[in-house]
């Protein structure tokens, strides 16, 4: 445990949150100490209120920085948490998504129908002159939102165009797209270097990548913390709307980050499904399933987890049918059979056709 952190103050009064959150830290990595870490931060919490913590700069300790986030998470302190984190040395979409969706000016949807939200206002994708500032920012969400080189959005979006021209549609259409956003500093061009700056813009495959780091930590330690996890699963499934950009025509530069998101969710509720019937939550798994199947519709694993989901539970007619949708799906859009293993699971049943 980094212990560094109890150095920043001499006075016995100011280390009383500190050791209070080495206490919720330690508490975190035992199986049950839930209840223990949550009693603990609340009493951090409470006395940084108290006292101030700013001149401790806790936040230069990454394990203090998860506590914050956990902390948030969890519905403790969630204002004051906000608050230290958005004054206290912090910057970074890693911790700044921590922040709910209604904190962020400018909202972007990109997973299923694009949108992108400035206040309340949703802005209108067939407006005139408003198609390449949103390909832009397409463009420089698909190369990740962060430090992407001004060279490669041009040659991504004026293939043909050299020189100064090419440099004159690029800064055209930025000065175009933050006048759309209405917030200057939403877009940071630094040197050569465009940036969505997180603290004006929340985008969904951020919150998403956030999420499911979140959830696969729980499963990987074997969280004890079901309700935490089933909170985690409602917000993945309602954030995960479709594939990436998915109405918009096929484009090379998107395919990459489309793959990409699809495979991550694909093995997500795969393994979900899988926690869920461990907990003897055959409905849950079901449903995660399912919504699965209606997402990824050639994803022979996720049938095969439902049919042996609908299995345990005695629904044989129904992981029947399960097999029958899994083929046709592959023959309509891969034009190959189900698998051997999918074949087996479905003989199964006892209901073949």
């Amino acid at each position: 445990m980094n212990t560094q952190v109890l150095n920043t103050s001499t006075t016995p009064g100011a280390q009383q949150p500190v050791l209070a959150m080495l206490e919720a830290h330690y508490a975190l990595q035992q199986e049950d100490g839930h209840n223990e870490a949550r009693s603990a931060m609340k009493t951090a919490l409470q006395l940084c209120k108290q006292q101030g913590c700013a001149h401790l700069k806790l936040l230069n300790n990454q394990f203090v920085k998860d506590l914050l986030i956990w902390s948030y998470q969890q519905g403790i302190e969630k204002e004051y948490v906000k608050q230290s984190l958005n004054t206290l040395m912090m910057d970074g979409p890693d911790v700044i998504d921590i922040n709910t969706k209604v904190d962020k000016p400018v909202k972007i949807s990109t997973l299923g129908d694009f949108s992108v939200q400035v206040g309340d206002q949703v802005l209108s994708y067939t407006r005139a002159g408003y198609n390449k500032p949103f390909d832009l920012l397409k463009a420089l969400i698909a190369f990740g939102g962060k430090q992407v080189n001004r060279t490669r959005i041009i040659d991504t979006l004026w293939p043909d165009a050299e020189g100064d021209s090419a440099r004159r549609n690029f800064d055209t259409t930025l000065h175009r797209l933050r006048k759309m956003l209405n917030h200057y500093k939403a877009l940071v061009l630094h040197g050569s270097q465009l940036t969505l700056d997180p603290h004006f813009v929340w985008v969904d495959i951020w919150e998403f990548d956030r999420t499911v780091g979140q959830i696969d930590g729980e499963l990987h330690r074997m969280s004890n913390n079901p309700d935490l996890i089933h909170q985690l699963t409602d917000h993945v499934l309602e954030l995960y709307q479709g594939h990436f950009l998915h109405n918009d025509h096929v484009r090379p530069w998107t395919l990459s980050l489309r793959e990409s998101l699809n495979a991550r969710f694909t093995h997500l509720l795969i393994r979900l499904g899988r926690y869920w019937q461990h907990q003897d939550n055959n409905d849950l798994s079901i449903a995660i399933l399912l919504r699965g199947v209606e997402l990824e519709n050639t994803s022979e694993t996720l049938y095969q987890e439902l049919m042996k989901a609908y299995i345990k539970q005695g629904r044989m007619a129904e992981a029947a049918s399960t097999y029958l949708r899994c083929r046709k799906a592959l023959a309509t859009n891969l034009n190959v059979l189900p698998c051997s293993e999918t074949v087996r699971i479905y003989k199964s049943t006892s209901i073949q056709s």
